[in-house]
């Protein structure tokens, strides 16, 4: 499951110009972002009885593929991270979980104020 963090990646965007330090810092606010994303996916999947193992197979990895700093935050496929079903539901049952993009979008607006700071640091 990917998040998308369209606004703060186009503000990114923006800044990339300010050469490797401001992308450096600009991975590190994304890095930030998506591990507490990656956090918080974690609390709301603490004690669902069926899927004990369920918050362990939450990850997150962030690369930077060309000029985009991407973060994808989810359950790792296969083991206890199949029961994505529990953010999604299915035929006999909704789901159990908040959707992930609550979560993504909250962060959304701390990781703009921190990448605003950056602009300000260069500034």
């Amino acid at each position: 499951m990917s998040l998308d963090f369209g606004d703060i990646e186009a503000f990114a965007k923006d800044l990339d110009h300010q050469g490797a330090k401001v992308v450096l810092a600009q991975r590190q606010v994304v890095k930030r972002g998506a591990l507490n994303v990656k956090k918080r996916l974690q609390a709301e999947a603490q004690g669902v009885a069926h899927a004990p193992g369920f918050p362990r197979a939450i990850t997150f990895d962030v690369e930077l593929t060309g000029d985009e700093i991407v973060a994808d935050i989810g359950p790792e496929k296969g083991g206890a991270g199949s029961l994505a079903l529990l953010y999604l539901g299915n035929s006999k049952t909704g789901p159990t979980l908040p959707d992930p993009m609550l979560a993504a979008d909250k962060e959304a607006e701390d990781m703009a104020e921190w990448l605003g700071k950056v602009a300000e640091d260069i500034g």
